[in-house]
């Protein structure tokens, strides 16, 4: 497990402060087995409430988290996509893809974006990563990774349809490259058209994917939505994959209307095609 002192610095990276009286009361020599066991965070949760407020018992938490992935990370090796796909649902990232910067993170937290939206980011970024790599295509790893974890940014300040055009301006105030704010931007529906656009009041242009990384980025923010939100009874994330076109046409909520629908097919399709290569 990692020492108390990382512990300090990657609180300060999350919130802003190290936290040291907290972690060092949670790796005491003495006490530590049981303040790192899970079954007992009713127990110590309202003691840590009233001393740290809530803040504090969600950096116990991640505290618990990081050892885990740690431990994790140092039996496994390399695990298998179903480990991982086991461990990912407890919140557990062993050996996390290096394109996944904890800088980018940090970003995202100080943007003010909620820590359901981050999570939700960082799966997508996951998935998208887990679909690039089983194309076997020369993809540029870091526009997918990076696309992935920026494509939600405005929801910091909507959840509305205008959180894309909000999240691309976000993203070139804080100098983020075209690439990544154009993700951003046109991961609305899949990538409107121009008419599209204008019927939902958006600024009029051409919103097409053109780019396969694009493409696999907005896939991937799809079936993460399917898999996560429990609307749709599935063994594996593999399922989800292969009833995708059938969960679209059957759930509004996904397939939103006829085009949007088609443009999610045909991402299926050619990404489903490259893998099958």
């Amino acid at each position: 497990m990692p020492p108390t002192e990382k512990h300090f610095v990657t609180s300060r990276n999350r919130v802003g402060q190290d936290y040291v009286e907290l972690h060092r009361w949670i790796d005491d020599p003495v006490n530590k087995n049981e303040r790192h066991d899970f079954t007992r965070i009713w127990e110590f949760g309202p003691t840590i409430r009233d001393r740290f407020g809530e803040e504090g018992v969600s950096e116990y938490i991640e505290h618990l988290r990081e050892d885990m992935e740690n431990k994790f990370a140092k039996l496994l090796g390399e695990p298998s996509a179903e480990l991982l796909q086991a461990l990912r649902y407890f919140g557990i990232r062993p050996n996390r893809a290096p394109e996944i910067k904890e800088s980018d993170l940090n970003l995202l937290r100080r943007a003010g974006m909620a820590a359901a939206d981050i999570a939700h980011s960082l799966k997508v970024a996951e998935k998208a990563l887990e679909l690039a790599k089983r194309t076997k295509q020369p993809l540029d790893l870091e526009l997918v990774a990076r696309g992935a974890l920026f494509h939600d940014l405005g929801k910091a300040r909507t959840h509305a349809m205008e959180h894309g055009m909000i999240g691309a301006e976000m993203g070139r105030e804080l100098g983020l490259p075209p690439e990544i704010t154009a993700i951003m931007e046109k991961h609305i529906r899949g990538g409107l058209s121009s008419q599209e656009a204008a019927e939902l009041g958006l600024p009029i242009k051409d919103y097409t994917l053109h780019r396969l990384e694009e493409r696999i980025v907005i896939y991937a923010d799809r079936l993460t939505d399917i898999i996560t939100e429990g609307l749709v009874a599935l063994a594996s994330e593999a399922e989800a994959e292969q009833r995708f076109e059938e969960i679209l046409r059957d759930m509004v909520k996904y397939g939103k209307n006829r085009p949007t629908t088609e443009r999610y097919f045909n991402y299926h399709r050619e990404i489903q095609g490259l893998m099958a290569l």
